[in-house]
């Protein structure tokens, strides 16, 4: 629910579940799953109620660092902002208020804010932790969302137009808290609209491989330096658990969604006794820091731990020799959980003293000192398993499924993350390509292996480049000799005897009527004539088509003949009767003629009427390519 301050009233706006399933065709298709997200945390400890292991956000446009905690039950993202740093929202000012309080963010500053208007996180004993008395009111609006510092290297996605509400007041919030909630923000103004959630967000647009989550809130007790918190979107880490039997159906309550029956509270120090006498049903959410219990129950602790109420505060203080005490004596209370009051698997989730003795500090108590988070719940519907709880607890949800599981904690130093992804149902019959392990993140390609590929690439473009040459050297090599230009003219052929005889009787007649430089072909049967000086200004051969086939003819056939070879030995001119190859050589020299014109270029082939063309020009088909960026 959202409930808008206008005119000092509130208006009531419904609130639906938003749960993105995306449904693909896997049939005959391979489908790129994502990995599991994991959100690193921030290695800072926070909190003025208990040291709790926060996460780091950038929020706005230029982004602005700050830190939050996890809210399993909250549909948006809480953020304090610079008001929550004055004297209207805490008198005095702690110093260092902004950092202890995780940041603080300014939309002011922000290029992408998009105010909504301020509203309520609840209203009518129903929406985001009514049922514990939490009221709240903020700046709601639209923003850009990322995981991680700005400066990490490591960062994880950057989501826009997120529902980001602005706090100022210390309580009940003091730190901002981060969305894990499935449900959306509706916004009940004009042309009223819904925002859907972060986590929604992340499965919608496939970042995530379900819709689903596993969180566990860090201990700042356990190992050397403590334990950071861990917060995987679409997996868990089985490295930071004890894996158990017990299953655990979701409750149709959108507000109260992850329940469990506690069976049993057992009390172990130096003596053991029950704490919980008749089971009960109980909300686990990390919202909240304590631990919330029927009145009975709430006795059984003041008696086993000595515990008693400070008036002033309304908490269950410890002195520092209560806090000795207890810590010497090795305390633990083991909380047997199942999905039904009685009967059916149960997992037991033990904590030891160090989970209920947090550290509180100004404005949360005037001074600093230990707490125990115990609260009296009024009736069943405020009985909660909070963040100490959490602390020793590993919560993992698939709203896809509708389950969830708890398990305990496991503590081992330097132990590596073994993640494991929770897939959608979606997937189920999908040809799967998983993407890359959550653990290992993205590395960019050395420049080592850059190089080796470049040069391979030059390697093999070098290898082809030769065997395309080598190919067709052969190749030309093999070709036929080409074809001589008497055959290509079609010029007559002797056979073979006469010309072997025509050409002896040639060699050895002194008095045959061819000039010396009139040779027969042997290999064309055709008379070539050389004329060292003709036309074409270099050694030229001119073909002359043979004579009949009995080398004989009448009385007028041999006077022309003999008077066409006087005049081909004479004159420049060349009978048009022969067969001319002209050559490509020099340009044509000028001859000096005695008849008109005083000079003209000795070429039959070119005419004056006739020009010569010497080539022919084209433009390119191709014009020039131009990318589209």
């Amino acid at each position: 629910m959202r409930f808008h301050l206008h005119d000092a009233l509130l208006h009531t706006s419904s609130l639906a579940v938003a749960v993105n399933v995306v449904v693909r065709e896997s049939e005959n298709t391979t489908v790129v799953i994502p990995s599991p997200l994991v959100v690193p945390p921030s290695q800072y400890w926070d909190g003025v109620d208990g040291l709790w292991s926060s996460f780091a956000l950038r929020i706005g446009t230029p982004a602005q660092d700050i830190r939050v905690l996890a809210s399993t039950n909250s549909p948006e993202t809480l953020v304090v902002l610079p008001l929550g740093c004055t004297t209207g929202a805490i008198n005095p000012v702690p110093n260092g208020c902004a950092s202890s309080r995780g940041g603080l963010f300014n939309p002011n500053t922000s290029s992408t804010w998009r105010d909504q208007g301020l509203y309520g996180i609840n209203g009518g004993g129903v929406g985001f932790e009514a049922n514990l008395g939490y009221s709240q009111n903020a700046d709601y609006g639209l923003e850009t969302l990322g995981l991680g510092f700005v400066a990490g290297g490591a960062d994880g996605p950057t989501l826009k137009n997120q529902t980001v509400a602005g706090i100022a007041t210390a309580s009940p919030f003091y730190l901002g808290i981060l969305s894990l909630n499935t449900q959306p923000v509706n916004y009940s103004t004009i042309g009223n609209f819904s925002a859907p959630s972060l986590f929604s967000t992340l499965r919608s647009q496939e970042l995530i491989p379900s819709l689903s989550w596993s969180f566990t809130a860090g201990a700042k007790y356990r190992l050397k330096a403590g334990q950071y918190a861990q917060l995987i979107f679409g997996g868990s880490d089985t490295s930071r658990f004890v894996s158990n039997s017990a299953s655990f159906t979701l409750n149709q309550d959108i507000d109260r969604d992850v329940v469990v029956a506690i069976q049993s509270i057992t009390y172990s120090g130096t003596t053991q006794s029950t704490l919980l006498s008749t089971p009960t049903f109980a909300f686990i959410e990390s919202t909240d820091p304590n631990i919330w219990l029927p009145a009975a129950a709430c006795e059984a602790f003041e008696e086993a731990f000595g515990l008693s109420i400070d008036k002033k505060t309304g908490l269950y203080l410890i002195n520092s020799t209560q806090y000795t005490q207890l810590q010497t004596e090795n305390t633990e209370v083991t909380f047997t959980l199942s999905n039904s009051l009685s009967g059916g698997e149960t997992v037991s989730i033990v904590l030891p003293f160090g989970a209920f003795a947090l550290p509180a500090a100004y404005p949360f108590t005037p001074n600093d000192t230990y707490y125990f988070p115990l609260k009296t719940a009024a009736n069943d519907t405020q009985n909660t398993l909070g963040r100490a709880f959490l602390q020793e607890a590993y919560l993992t949800v698939d709203y896809e499924r509708g389950n969830f599981s708890v398990s305990q904690c496991v503590w081992q130093d330097g132990a590596p993350s073994q993640i494991s992804a929770i897939l959608s149902p979606s997937y189920a019959n999908s040809t799967s390509s998983p993407s890359t392990s959550p653990n290992a993140t993205s590395k960019p390609i050395s420049p080592g292996i850059i190089a080796v590929i470049v040069i391979l690439i030059v390697v093999i473009l070098a290898l082809a480049a030769w065997l395309v040459y080598f190919l067709l050297r052969r190749r030309k090599s093999k070709r036929p000799p080409s074809v001589s230009a008497t055959e290509d003219i079609g010029l007559t052929h002797f056979d073979k005897d006469a010309k072997d005889s025509k050409s002896a009787s040639l060699a050895e007649d002194p008095n045959s009527p061819y000039p010396p430089y009139k040779k027969l072909d042997s290999d064309s049967g055709v008379y070539r004539e050389q004329q060292p000086d003709g036309e074409l200004g270099v050694q030229g051969e001119i073909f002359q088509m043979p004579t009949t086939e009995n080398g004989e003819g009448d009385y007028f056939s041999s006077v022309n003949r003999i008077e066409s070879e006087r005049r081909a030995a004479t004159t420049p001119q060349i009978d048009g009767r022969s067969a001319m190859y002209e050559l490509h050589g020099s340009e044509p020299v000028p001859i000096e003629m005695d008849g008109e014109g005083r000079s003209r270029v000795l070429s039959p082939m070119l005419s004056p009427s006739t020009p010569a063309t010497r080539g022919s020009s084209r433009a390119s088909s191709f014009g020039p390519v131009s990318t589209v960026l």
